[in-house]
Order: structure tokens, then C-alpha cells, then sequence
């Protein structure tokens, strides 16, 4: 069998839902062997050995085919299909869970729809405003830094085993910034509470940025695809019109 016939095959529906469906069954295995009192029990060695064969055979067959194969191979799907496998090869039970990633191949089987749009449309809206989520990230490090600090010297003293150091308020600093507050570690000085009021006020604000600015970008994303969707379709009845016009070749 050729290569091209292998591909037509192996990139075909039928093929890609039996993968589809080996990942989701191996991702309900791998969740029902965690419930099992045996984890080692016989039949899950079996089961996952199965899965490792398959897996390993579509990984052979898929850089087979390829004709550029080091591409493939460190290509995002390329590295997605190799974590699938690696962690029975080296009997990481732990990690098999990466296998679900593989289910991201779904979106190569809906590539004529509307799912990689959105992904496109995803994609693109990140890019926008990587600077703006740099520029986020280094303000949230210097405002744990600060809360962190600022919360040390007012509860140091009533709670050393818990504000002891800054390496410790920065757990509190984390947790209150983000607005989780899971109560594990909490002010009980009137300045560490009025800090704390403080700080949550500003996690609130520091969360809803970068929600706006996503918002944003893929607003603008949506729009500029919907602009060169119409560009194209007219462009296309004005070619269609052309064509039919008898005197456009005189």
C-alpha cells in the first residue's frame, strides 16, 4: 500500500472517530482505575496495554506518511501523539492521563467547520494582546510581591508561623489576589485586615482586565473574519457575473 493510500485512509472520518474513540475509552479506563480497590489488577494492564499498541501503530503510521517527518514529529499534533504513548513506555501510570490531549485532533476531522474558526478566531485574539498579558503578569508578580510584604509586617508578630517570612505571606498574597480565598491562612490584626480589604479590592479589578481584554480581541477578531468573509463572497459573485456576461470576452 502507498503512502498516499495510507494517508487517505488514516486522515479519513472513519479512521480519526475510532481514534476519537480509543481516547475518550482510555481516558473512562483510566478514571474507573482509580476507583478500583486493584489499580494492578490483570484486566487494566491488558486494556492499557491495548491502548499503548494502537496508539503506537497510528504513531508509527502517521510519521510513515509524513514526507517531511522531523517536522511532523516536533509539530504541535506531533508531540500531542507521542505524550499519548510515552507514559506506558516508561510505565508512568500517573501520566497517562495526558492521552486526552490527543482528543484535540478532533478539531483536524471539523476542519472545514466552524470549530477551527474558533480556534483560529481564539488564536488570533491571544496574539492581539500578548503584550497587554506580559505587561499583566509582571504587574500581578510585583503586586504578590507587595501584598506579600505588606501583609508580613502587619501580622508577623500576632501569627510568626504563618506571616513568619515573606516567603510564607506569599501563599495569603496569592490566594487573596486572585480572589479564591480558601480561609486556610487569614489577617486577625485590624491593619492586616484592613490591607486584606484592600488587596481584594484590587484582585477583583486585577481579574476582570484580562477578561475585558479578551472580550475585546475577539470581538475585533470576529469582525475583521466576517469583513474578508464578505470581501470574498463578493468578490466571487463579481467574478460569477463576469463569467456570465457574453460581451465580457469581446
Amino acid at each position: 500500500m502507498n503512502k498516499d493510500r495510507l494517508r487517505t485512509i488514516i486522515e479519513g472520518n472513519i479512521c480519526s472517530g475510532l481514534i476519537q474513540f480509543l481516547i475518550l475509552a482510555s481516558a473512562v479506563v483510566f478514571v474507573v482505575e482509580s476507583d478500583s480497590e486493584d489499580p494492578h489488577a490483570l484486566h487494566f494492564i491488558v486494556v492499557d496495554g491495548m491502548f499503548f499498541v494502537l496508539f503506537s501503530i497510528e504513531y508509527i503510521l502517521r510519521v510513515y506518511i509524513e514526507p517531511r517527518k522531523r517536522d511532523f514529529i516536533f509539530s504541535f499534533y506531533g508531540i500531542i501523539d507521542l505524550l499519548a504513548i510515552l507514559p506506558s513506555l516508561f510505565l508512568l501510570p500517573g501520566f497517562r492521563v495526558l492521552r486526552i490531549l490527543r482528543f484535540l485532533r478532533i478539531f483536524r476531522i471539523f476542519k472545514a467547520t466552524r470549530f477551527i474558526l474558533a480556534v483560529d478566531r481564539l488564536t488570533e485574539a491571544l496574539s492581539e494582546i500578548r503584550r497587554e498579558l506580559l505587561a499583566l503578569v509582571i504587574l500581578s508578580l510585583m503586586l504578590v510581591y507587595l501584598a506579600a510584604c505588606g501583609i508580613h509586617y502587619f501580622e508577623k508578630d500576632a501569627q510568626p508561623e504563618d506571616f513568619g517570612s515573606i516567603f510564607d505571606s506569599m501563599w495569603w498574597a496569592i490566594v487573596t489576589l486572585t480572589t479564591v480565598g480558601y480561609g486556610d491562612v487569614f489577617p486577625k490584626t485590624a491593619g492586616g485586615k484592613t490591607f486584606t480589604a484592600l488587596v481584594t479590592l484590587v484582585g477583583v479589578g486585577l481579574i476582570a482586565i484580562p477578561s475585558g481584554l479578551l472580550a475585546s480581541a475577539l470581538t475585533e477578531a470576529r469582525v475583521e473574519r466576517e469583513q474578508i468573509e464578505k470581501e470574498e463572497k463578493n468578490a466571487e459573485n463579481q467574478s460569477m457575473e463576469g463569467n456570465d456576461d457574453p460581451h465580457a470576452n469581446e
